[in-house]
């Protein structure tokens, strides 16, 4: 799990008058605007674009130059390890799987299932996958087998990255064994019983509107796709099919990296079920991305050894292979280096405080969640805006009526919602999904944004009706 750590107090430097905070703020808005309009209708590469506007907020922030440059480049390098190194791998695996048959005989695998439709079977899937200790690694792993979910047209592989990543955020954010509702709940002191006993239907509720607005969103505004054709002869390296592929050993090069990613959730969890010796230290280390990144390729060599060693050996397909994964790659550390600017600048915190001292009234849920969801939006880690929002919210709960077992456990899971809640151009998960799914940038904001928003609005939604009933 990517460990990022929030602004402390001692590191909001930069706001330096009352009104700031806020202008930060409106400069992110303008930022995410010159994003969609340099990417959408003047195509540049959004690498490029991030790199620009990341820069510019920075020196608007009121950064020296050098501690910009150092910023940045800390969460630009961060993200080349985690999740950059699962991401790699990912694109090994799905280089290997198209070279060897092996995403052919997995998308027959899945014709068996295919009554079910591909956007339940990628609901399922994201319920599963979002228990792993990074909802990025997660995604990335999975994307070797979104085309054999998603079917033969673009539209429905489209459909389906969307689904899988709304069920990912939705479970990553309320399911009691993942990082942001353990973090929430060790915090307020909230018991995981009762974490679990409201967040599981909670999630299974996200999910279920994740698919359906994925779906609607399929046949909006998208221009009918071809049928994806598979190729009529052997162009180039990567065209060029072998035989014996397995599905079986396809699957399990996905499957076994993201059961070390849950075991990684469990070793999150402090003192229980692992307590704090070697145990937990295990199970920290085994979902760590370099370990990820060998068994997944491990088993995918291994279990293709002659076809495995013959296309890596190959300096015409490993570079290809590599040369597509690289530009997503660079996008994901671009966006880790405006998320960490965010970060340092200290707005999304006092921002925050400043909806925390709101008076609510009985919807006393609404303000974690509130909270959590500003934190989220302006700086872009999940992680860090639930330890933030818990943090600060821990010594309201009585006077925001949640003070008893119930109250406590509801409010954890608003921070888990609001957590989720937005992802944009300050997130990884933002850029992966949009990448990996083919989307332009606009689709992408309509797609990833205004899905974990609408999300988080039943969420909360859901939790205010819960705090009146209980």
């Amino acid at each position: 799990m990517t460990q990022l750590r929030p602004a402390a107090n001692s590191e909001v430097k930069y706001s330096m008058y009352h009104g700031m905070p806020l202008s930060q703020a409106l400069v992110l808005l303008a930022e995410v605007i010159v994003v969609i309009v340099a990417t959408q209708w003047r195509n540049f590469h959004p690498f490029l674009v991030i790199v620009v506007i990341a820069t510019a907020f920075g020196f608007m922030a009121g950064f020296p130059t050098a501690q910009l440059a150092s910023d940045f480049g800390s969460g630009f390098s961060e993200k080349i390890y985690s999740p950059g190194l699962v991401i790699v791998a990912a694109g090994l695996i799905t280089g290997l799987a198209e070279s060897t048959a092996a995403s052919e005989r997995v998308m027959a695998t899945f014709d068996r299932w295919r009554w079910l439709g591909s956007t339940r079977l990628a609901a399922l899937l994201g319920l599963f996958a979002g228990i792993a200790s990074s909802p990025t690694a997660a995604f990335a792993l999975i994307t070797p087998v979104v085309p054999a979910i998603g079917g033969k047209t673009v539209q429905s592989r489209q459909a389906t990255s969307v689904t899988l990543a709304l069920a990912i955020s939705a479970s990553h954010g309320l399911l009691v064994l993942t990082p942001v509702p353990i973090a929430a709940a060790a915090i307020l002191g909230a018991q995981w019983d009762r974490v679990a006993l409201f967040g599981l239907p909670l999630a299974l509720l996200l999910v279920a509107s994740g698919a359906v607005f994925a779906r609607w969103l399929s046949t909006v505004g998208a221009a009918p796709q071809p049928p994806v054709q598979p190729p009529t002869q052997p162009q180039d390296p990567l065209t060029r099919k072998q035989s014996g592929g397995s599905a079986i050993v396809l699957l399990l090069a996905i499957v076994v990296p993201l059961l070390l990613l849950m075991v990684q959730s469990l070793g999150d969890m402090p003192s229980e079920p692992l307590g704090t010796g070697l145990a937990r230290e295990w199970a920290l280390g085994i979902g760590r991305p370099l370990v990820l990144f060998l068994v997944a390729l491990g088993i995918m060599i291994v279990g293709h050894m002659r076809q495995g060693f013959s296309l890596l050996t190959d300096p015409v397909w490993t570079s290809s292979i590599l040369g597509k994964v690289s530009g997503t790659l660079l996008v994901i550390c671009a966006a880790g280096g405006l998320q960490r600017l965010c970060q340092v600048t200290g707005m999304a915190e006092l921002l925050g405080e400043r909806v925390l001292a709101w008076q609510v009234g009985p919807l006393g849920v609404l303000i974690p969640f509130l909270v959590a969801a500003v934190i989220k939006t302006l700086q872009g880690s999940s992680l860090v805006a639930a330890i933030t929002t818990a943090g600060m919210v821990q010594p309201l709960l009585v006077a925001l009526g949640l003070g008893d077992a119930n109250g406590k456990a509801l409010a954890a899971l608003a921070i888990g919602a609001g957590a989720m809640t937005v992802s944009h151009i300050n997130d990884e998960y933002f850029w992966l999904v949009t990448e990996s799914a083919g989307l332009r940038p606009l689709r992408g904001f309509a797609a990833i944004s205004l899905g974990t928003l609408l999300q988080g609005v039943i969420a909360v939604a859901a939790l205010l009706l819960l705090s009146v009933l209980v």
